[in-house]
């Protein structure tokens, strides 16, 4: 494992199980170690988790895992309201993370939660689900996460149809699929009103100085995709890496770490 960037599929199974090999009491604090939360001051509502409101209707999480080499990693995911029923976006590294954002959701939007998304296959993002199946709510993905679920043995998600193709509406946000980059199947959440853009593990942090871990990731087609998704959010107000701060625009920061990356290996 490298210092330059986020855990790949397996690098994070090893790590998982570090973690749970250790008892609760000699376990760290939970704070960031690489990178940092995605806002400053956050409600902490477990000693992995976190949560606070960016616009009306929207809330950012973050739950951490620890490893190894890198100490506690920040994943970054949201909580939205409709008025109708909430929407968990990636659930977490494990169960009880998984749990306390069910408990959340439902506190902080005052409704039941209807669905929760995984925005791809990777254990910081899918490692709640157990958590959201015992509570009967669906954990959404692209096709694609069903296919490698099952390979690697994951949980597995209920495939949305027709987001291979393009755009999948759900009212207040909408699912896209702008192409391969971290992983073949990182699929991005658009908040329309709050004109949030949240881009799991495809996009950077600004704070991030390299691509992250390149595992299961496409190089070949990460600026196409990067381009993509450039294009159809041209009035992206706030953009939420999958790890680290809220800060800039981290679609266009992506763009650029893209670029050094591949004309180092070029």
């Amino acid at each position: 494992m490298k210092l330059s960037g986020i855990l790949s599929r397996r690098e994070f199974v090893g790590a998982a199980a570090t973690l749970a090999a250790v008892p609760a009491h000699a376990a760290r604090d939970g704070l960031p170690d690489f990178l940092e939360l995605p806002v400053a001051t956050m409600e902490r509502i477990d000693p992995t988790v976190w949560v606070e409101k960016l616009a009306p209707a929207i809330w950012v999480t973050c739950f951490s895992f620890d490893t190894p080499d890198l100490g506690w990693v920040p994943c970054n995911g949201l909580i939205m309201g409709s008025g109708t029923g909430a929407t968990i976006v990636d659930t977490g590294n494990t169960w009880k993370q998984g749990d306390l954002l069910v408990k959340a959701a439902r506190r902080l939007t005052g409704e039941p939660v209807r669905q929760a998304i995984a925005t791809h296959f990777h254990g910081d993002r899918t490692g709640g689900m157990a958590a959201m199946a015992e509570a009967g709510i669906p954990v959404l993905a692209h096709p694609f996460t069903v296919g490698l679920a099952i390979t690697y043995g994951e949980r597995v998600p209920q495939p949305v149809k027709g987001l291979e193709k393009g755009a999948v509406d759900f009212g207040s946000f909408e699912l896209f699929y702008p192409g391969p980059g971290h992983t073949r199947d990182n699929i991005t959440v658009w908040h329309k009103e709050a004109r949030c853009l949240f881009g799991g593990c495809l996009l950077r942090a600004t704070t991030d100085k390299q691509i992250g871990s390149r595992g299961d990731a496409d190089m070949g087609n990460y600026l196409s995709t990067i381009d993509r998704l450039a294009k159809r959010y041209p009035g992206r107000k706030i953009t939420v890496p999958g790890h680290g701060a809220i800060a800039g625009d981290a679609v266009e920061w992506t763009r650029t770490i893209a670029e050094r990356a591949l004309s180092k290996s070029s």
